[in-house]
């Protein structure tokens, strides 16, 4: 099996060599960048953060983690409509991760819990999910509620 590797710009990383089968399809794009469809996940090593790169504008790419890492208790059920359009048989095939955003002031980091992207791994498709519950915000402090963790 021959593997199609394409060579993709990033803003952050400069040049990226990204095997076609990497790629995750976003039919519907993330919201405010609903024009670009393509991405694929970039892992640095020692980080609990990852990278969605568009492949499509070299300049956008979303620092994202595993809700789970930070939140042991982030659970959510995953609409019908949702598991259709990605094509979603089993849990197997799910992968979820929450956009961060990283201020100048570092310890104001915050996590998106309330719209995390669901990807399935198997078909590659992938899309941001708006969830109607109330436990989880918009802007998660991430440091805040580290430190309040680690107190208790």
């Amino acid at each position: 099996m021959v593997v199609q590797k394409s060579v993709v710009q990033s803003r952050v990383f400069g040049q990226l060599e990204v095997n076609e089968e990497n790629i995750i399809t976003f039919e519907e794009g993330i919201p405010a960048f609903e024009n670009l469809k393509k991405f694929v996940i970039v892992k640095e090593e020692d980080s609990p953060f990852l990278w969605l790169q568009s492949i499509e504008d070299k300049d956008i790419a979303f620092v994202i983690i595993n809700p789970f890492d930070i939140k042991p208790d982030y659970e959510f059920d995953i609409g019908d409509e949702v598991l259709k359009k990605l094509e979603i048989e089993s849990e197997k095939d799910v992968a979820v991760f929450c956009i961060v955003v990283i201020p100048e002031d570092v310890k104001k980091t915050r996590v998106n819990l309330k719209a995390p992207i669901i990807i399935n791994v198997n078909k590659r498709k992938g899309m941001q999910y708006l969830l109607d519950d109330e436990r989880y915000p918009l802007r998660y402090y991430l440091f805040e509620n580290l430190n309040s963790n680690v107190q208790k």
